[in-house]
């Protein structure tokens, strides 16, 4: 298997773009997850629970930082690593700042390294880490149209319709006009 090295003078601002918002989200998470650790030991309440809450947002705020500067460098493994990561961390502390609500500021931070790994699924992002022309690219994809706009499809059925009718036509020596 032939794997694309993409040219890291050739990287588009989107790539870029998505590379700030996985560090700031990480360094996000990061800083919060120490915060809710030390509020863990301070405070007089039950400390197991905010400390590991805690620890596993710092933990994933270093993950984002440590797979995000990977992505940058153009391997795509890393990039869809990450774009699951921050899936799942969102949705993890969508439902536990429904539990505390002090975690919803770790869901903004988690939110914004979610819009990073979208940023670095746009077309210009997604060709440059594949190797692919943009335009191409949806060609390829089972399912889709490839390219072509649902205007371009239903015109061309009509063309297919009036190509059986004159067809008919020449069968049963009438042409139409």
């Amino acid at each position: 298997m032939t794997t694309h090295k993409p040219d890291p003078a050739q990287r588009p601002n989107v790539v870029a773009w998505a590379y700030r918002c996985w560090l700031v989200s990480g360094a996000l998470l990061v800083i919060l997850g120490i915060v809710y650790v030390v509020l863990g030991v301070v405070l007089s309440g039950p400390t197991l629970i905010p400390v590991g809450i805690g620890v596993v947002v710092a933990i994933v705020g270093g993950a984002y930082g440590f797979l995000g500067t990977n992505a940058y460098a153009g391997d795509i493994r890393w990039r869809s690593s990450l774009a699951a990561l921050t899936l799942v961390a969102v949705i993890m502390l969508l439902v536990l700042s429904f539990l505390a609500p002090i975690l919803a500021f770790a869901l903004i931070a988690g939110i914004i390294g979610l819009f990073g790994s979208l940023l670095a699924y746009r077309p210009q992002g997604d060709a440059w880490f594949t190797g692919k022309d943009p335009a191409t690219a949806n060609e390829s994809r089972p399912g889709k149209n490839s390219g072509r706009t649902a205007k371009a499809n239903v015109k061309k059925a009509d063309v297919k319709k009036g190509d059986t009718k004159q067809a008919d036509a020449n069968k049963r020596g009438r042409s139409r006009s």
